[in-house]
């Protein structure tokens, strides 16, 4: 019986056997159905309802076996790729004090998405969202000559944050898997060398993964830093929206991307942008005009308008389709005139956006300038990027392309930090003969969310799931229908497969020996759980050893693989399914590993 075989056959891990699995595969997936976006909510319903993950509550979730599976693969690429660029691996606490938080301003700064609690004994401690500060600490209290560096110290480790409203499963959670490294140079030059020899690793290791990806400048935000690189995969349900170049391939994130108006009109928009507290008064204003129909970038005026603790950024409009930046400017002196405490102008110019500087524009700024000048009020213009890039806008790069939208998910992150924690951590070390300031970055990557990214990008409709090679919790399933006493040489013959010295398949397949399910039942699991290769012991097998070879492979087309090897392949988009007498199998499964062989980048083999 197949309960003997599970209990006595020799060849097969225990942990192999989905009956000794926690695999609570159901009909209908509990997943966090509020989510904003249908699309990830459909990806979190389906790996609730294939056993992946179980919601412990909003934002939380626990990985069952065959994800941790998966997010053990991902980890395990990780420390490879980190490992070839010197990066040693370390943990550091997850539970961390205020005073380092407070040095670098990011106690205030972080606000309320910050976990903290206070111990008995009165101190205030933080569930760690991030470990820019203690991993300063660390190498400040530990390292004392010139001769140490560079360092590269990485992690992976469990991370929180308090989100306002946990959605979309595991990319938007408040208990999530991250790795962090972090780097330390001596000198601004050899950081920025360490930064892009990060890159080409991340690089690397999105190839591994097996999924289209795009490299994006990026904006770093409350990490800070003045280089930034993100990494996505470009899917419509993600939060970010991505623009890139039709000709040169400039690509950034909408937050961040420089574009230029296509209008031949110089119309201009105004907006008086005002910093607030947390009462809601304003505590001073300035004007902003950006070209028609585009919205300030509230990210970049942060830069040029910096705020306070508790003091937020608010923007209103002033007019609307005005004629020019002097024009635009006058618009904006009879504001500031309207104002009926003049000590809230902030004493600066006007923000004025650079795609409507001409010389008749300067000239009526000038002359603006002037008559507010007379009032007491600053009316020079201060030009820039002050606007959020479309699509639709010239490239700003190589001015021939044109800016197209993406919708993308972020799953990987890269900054240069500079001296920004060093500087108030005092970590420092001489060199040369002069003390300076330790040169930092760090290098994110969401482990928990590329799980739930790879699932939403490689899925098709509602029947089930679909891993890559290099991180499927098995590569291959065995599903033996008939034939339970041949279940290990299948599983032999599997385990020996390969190309150019890769085996997929060894200590890598899963043995469906549920003979208490109904076979429909089981058939119905192996689609939803995603395995890329599963092979079907059936009817066919007991009359002329012929398998069912079912290939649920990203990215492998059924063009492709119309006949391989003289053997007939029929399918759609989601699968591919072929009968195969059981002494071709071994060269049959070779020959699609090779047709995939330059998606198969050094794979995880296990």
């Amino acid at each position: 019986t197949m309960f003997g075989m599970r209990r006595h056959s020799t060849g097969i891990p225990q942990n192999s056997r989905l009956s000794w699995m926690l695999l609570p595969t159901n009909k209908t997936g509990k997943g966090d159905s509020k989510s904003s976006s249908s699309s990830s909510n459909d990806t979190t319903d389906m790996l609730t309802k294939a056993g992946y993950i179980h919601q412990s509550s909003a934002g939380i979730f626990t990985l069952m076996p065959m994800a941790q599976r998966v997010v053990d693969k991902i980890e395990r690429i990780v420390d490879e790729e980190m490992g070839r660029v010197g990066g040693q691996k370390l943990a550091m606490p997850t539970l961390l004090t205020q005073n380092s938080w407070l040095k670098t301003g990011r106690w205030e700064s972080t606000g309320e998405e910050l976990f903290s609690l206070t111990d008995r004994r009165g101190s205030t401690m933080i569930l760690g969202p991030t470990h820019e500060e203690e991993v300063t600490e660390l190498v400040r209290s530990t390292v004392t000559s010139h001769r140490r560096y560079p360092l590269r110290l990485y992690q992976t480790t469990r991370k929180f944050r308090d989100e306002t409203r946990p959605r979309a499963g595991l990319l938007r959670g408040r208990e999530f898997i991250m790795k962090d490294m972090y780097s330390f140079d001596v000198t601004k030059e050899k950081a920025i060398e360490t930064f892009w020899t990060l890159e080409a690793a991340y690089r690397k290791f999105f190839d591994r993964i097996g999924v289209p990806y795009v490299v994006a400048d990026a904006d770093s935000g409350n990490i800070g830093g003045t280089l930034s690189k993100e990494f996505h995969f470009v899917n419509g349900c993600g939060e970010d929206t991505l623009l890139e170049c039709t000709i040169c391939g400039y690509t950034a994130n909408e937050e961040r991307a420089q574009g230029v108006p296509t209008s031949k009109q110089p119309l201009a928009d105004v907006y008086c942008v005002m910093v607030q507290n947390a009462a809601k008064e304003t505590l001073s204003a300035r004007a902003v005009v950006v070209p028609k129909d585009h919205k300030p970038s509230m990210l970049k005026i942060s830069k040029e308008i910096p705020t306070g603790p508790k003091q937020s950024l608010v923007l209103a409009s002033i007019g609307s389709g005005i004629n020019g930046a002097g024009e635009a400017l006058d618009a904006a002196a009879k504001w500031q005139g309207s104002l009926r405490n003049p000590l809230l102008l902030d004493g600066s110019a006007a923000l004025v956006d650079s795609c409507l500087r001409d010389p008749g524009a300067q000239t009526q700024c000038a002359t603006h300038g002037a008559e507010l000048q007379h009032r007491g009020l600053d009316g020079t213009a201060s030009w820039g990027d002050w606007h959020v890039a479309q699509s639709g806008d010239a490239c700003s790069r190589c001015r021939s392309g044109v800016l197209q939208a993406q919708r993308s998910i972020e799953v990987g992150h890269i900054f240069y930090l500079g001296d920004k924690y060093s500087r108030a951590m005092e970590l420092s070390v001489l060199y040369e003969n002069k003390q300076t300031s330790v040169q930092m970055g760090c290098y994110g990557i969401g482990i928990s969310r590329i799980l739930q990214a790879v699932a939403e990008c490689c899925q098709t409709g509602k029947r089930g799931l679909r891993w890559p090679l290099s991180i499927a919790p098995y590569a291959a399933a065995v599903l033996p229908l008939v034939g339970a006493d041949r279940v290990p040489e299948v599983y032999a013959l599997l385990s020996e497969i390969g190309v150019g010295g890769y085996r997929p398949f060894s200590d890598n397949i899963a043995v469906d020996d549920r003979d208490h399910l109904r076979p429909g039942f089981r058939l119905n699991d192996v689609e939803l759980l995603g395995f890329p290769v599963t092979v079907v012991l059936g009817k066919r097998f007991s009359t002329a050893e012929e398998v069912e070879v079912q290939l649920r492979i990203p990215h492998l087309r059924l063009a492709t693989v119309e006949s391989v090897d003289g053997i007939r392949v029929s399918g759609d988009d989601y699968d591919c399914r072929a009968y195969v007498k059981l002494d071709k199998l071994s060269a049959f499964l070779t020959a699609v590993l090779q047709s995939l062989a330059d998606s198969l980048a050094a794979p995880v083999p296990k």
